[in-house]
C-alpha cells in the first residue's frame, strides 16, 4: 500500500462520524442516503465497490447497510474500524427506541393507550397475516405445500412444540416431499 493510500484511509472516528450521519439521515431506508453519502458526497467508495460491498452486506445475515459498515470500517481501520462504522449506525436509533420505550412506558397505564397499542398490533398482525397469505400463493396449490403448513402449524400452534425442533424436522421433509433429494 502505498502513502497516498494510506493516507485516504478513514480513522475510527471519521468512520463513526460518517455512519451517524448516514444513520440520522436516513429514517425508513438507509440504502439511497448511504450510496449518496459513500458514492457523491465523499466519493469513498466508486460504483463498483459500492455494489461489491451491497453484495457481501446482502450474503451475510443482518441488516446490509451495517454489514457494507462494518466491512468498510474493516477496510480502513481493521476491525476497530469496524466496530467504530457498526456503532455509528446503530447509536441514534438505540438511543430513540429507549426513548420510546421510556414513553411508552410511563404512559402503558392509561386506557386509551392500552387501546391504541392494541389497535397497532392488530393493524400490524393484519399486516403479518395478510403478507404471509400473498407469499403463500404458490404454496395454496400445492398439496404437498398444504401438508408441510397443516403440519408445522399443528406441531407448533397445537401441539406447542418447540419451533427449532419443528424446523428442523420439516425444512428436511419438505425438501424431500418437494423431491429436492431425488437424484437426476
Amino acid at each position: 500500500m502505498d502513502e497516498v493510500e494510506q493516507a485516504k484511509r478513514l480513522t475510527r472516528l471519521d468512520l463513526f462520524l460518517l455512519f451517524l450521519v448516514i444513520s440520522v439521515q436516513s429514517f425508513g431506508g438507509t440504502l439511497p442516503f448511504a450510496r449518496r453519502e459513500l458514492i457523491e458526497r465523499r466519493r469513498i467508495l466508486t460504483e463498483g465497490e459500492f455494489a461489491e460491498m451491497l453484495a457481501l452486506g446482502q450474503v451475510l445475515p443482518g441488516p446490509n447497510v451495517i454489514n457494507m459498515s462494518a466491512a468498510i470500517g474493516d477496510r480502513n481501520a481493521g476491525w476497530p474500524g469496524a466496530a467504530a462504522a457498526v456503532a455509528g449506525m446503530v447509536v441514534v436509533p438505540v438511543l430513540i427506541v429507549m426513548a420510546l420505550a421510556t414513553a411508552v412506558g410511563t404512559v402503558t397505564g392509561f386506557a386509551s393507550v392500552q387501546g391504541g397499542l392494541l389497535g397497532m398490533a392488530a393493524a400490524a398482525a393484519g399486516l403479518l397475516l395478510g403478507t404471509a397469505w400473498r407469499m403463500a400463493k404458490p404454496m395454496r396449490t400445492s398439496w404437498r405445500g398444504i401438508a408441510v403448513f397443516a403440519a408445522v402449524f399443528a406441531a407448533v400452534a397445537l401441539l406447542r412444540l418447540p419451533l427449532v425442533l419443528v424446523l428442523a424436522c420439516a425444512i428436511p421433509a419438505s425438501l424431500a416431499l418437494h423431491g429436492v433429494f431425488r437424484r437426476a
